[in-house]
């Protein structure tokens, strides 16, 4: 079997508010849906990232899995084009956001990341297309 990508990735906190201010106000990230109290689904081009609110969804038996899933500290990773590396960071200086760390990747296509936390405290970071040899 050959897995074709990562369609959702999906991350939880107990301020569903605060989170889609962040990804939608600040990171610009476009939003699906939203159930108050529950989830809020936002979209970056093809992947959705959704945010749930987990003391909710944990008894739910729709959504209960019965794996344990932490209310935050995750890492998930937004790609950009090269060209627009500039501009994400000029966008999370003028946010506030507190960029924890740059790395200039070794690698062939000399990749960059710029790490920052949600309000919930989950790692994210932006980083340049083509770091992984994955095909769209």
């Amino acid at each position: 079997m050959k897995f074709r990508k990562i369609i959702e990735t999906s991350i939880y906190s107990s301020d569903l508010e605060k989170m889609k201010e962040f990804y939608v106000d600040k990171l610009g990230l476009e939003f699906v849906s939203e159930q108050r109290g529950r989830h809020v689904f936002l979209k970056t081009n093809k992947n959705m990232h959704l945010i749930f609110y987990h003391t909710v969804t944990a008894i739910e038996d729709e959504t209960n899995h019965g794996a344990p899933t932490p209310p935050s500290m995750v890492h998930f990773a937004i790609e950009i084009e090269p060209e627009e590396y500039r501009k994400a960071k000029k966008l999370l200086e003028e946010n506030n956001i507190q960029i924890e760390k740059e790395i200039a990747w070794k690698n062939y296509f000399k990749s960059r990341s710029i790490y920052f936390r949600d309000p919930a405290g989950n790692l994210v970071e932006f980083i340049t297309r083509n770091h992984w040899n994955v095909i769209d």
